[in-house]
């Protein structure tokens, strides 16, 4: 296990990358970002001191699903092969916990964003099939589910 720093809009790997580590972040801030088009990516979160990012995929052995960009001055993150992973696993079995309680969370918030979109699309649906007009709280709902960023670096 090693410590690397990051610069502002550094990637610490990129989506479509076969996973060979994983990072804790040490200090700073990392945002998570699935591409979206050519020129846009949507935001998955920011992450910060004692996260986890990249394990998943270090995990199952697939390929990166989004990017990982250093977002603050001077981050820095303990970098873990799988083989890092699996000793100090060992070797720090509350970290284990630390893990899954940040991937249930983070699948929690994804179950919550699905069901609120399944939700505006049936809302749009419905309005569309009967030449409602769509309401304001329907507008911004569906904004913020189709707002984008310019990717970064």
């Amino acid at each position: 296990m090693e410590i690397v720093s990051f610069k502002k809009n550094e990637a610490l790997f990129r989506q479509g990358e076969i996973a060979t580590n994983m990072y804790e972040i040490v200090t700073g801030q990392v945002g998570v970002y699935m591409d979206y088009g050519e020129e846009s990516q949507k935001e998955l979160g920011i992450l910060g001191e004692g996260d986890f990012v990249g394990e998943l995929e270090l995990i199952d052995s697939s390929t990166r699903i989004a990017s990982a960009v250093a977002i603050a001055p001077d981050t820095t993150a303990k970098k873990l092969t799988i083989e890092d992973f699996n000793s100090y696993m060992s070797k720090n079995p509350a970290k284990v916990v630390v893990i899954i309680q940040q991937l249930a969370g983070r699948m929690r918030r994804l179950d919550n964003y699905y069901l609120e979109a399944c939700k505006t699309i049936d809302e749009y649906r419905r309005c569309e099939e009967s030449r409602l007009p769509k309401s304001p709280s329907l507008l911004a709902r569906l904004k913020r589910f189709s707002a984008v960023v310019r990717k970064r670096g």
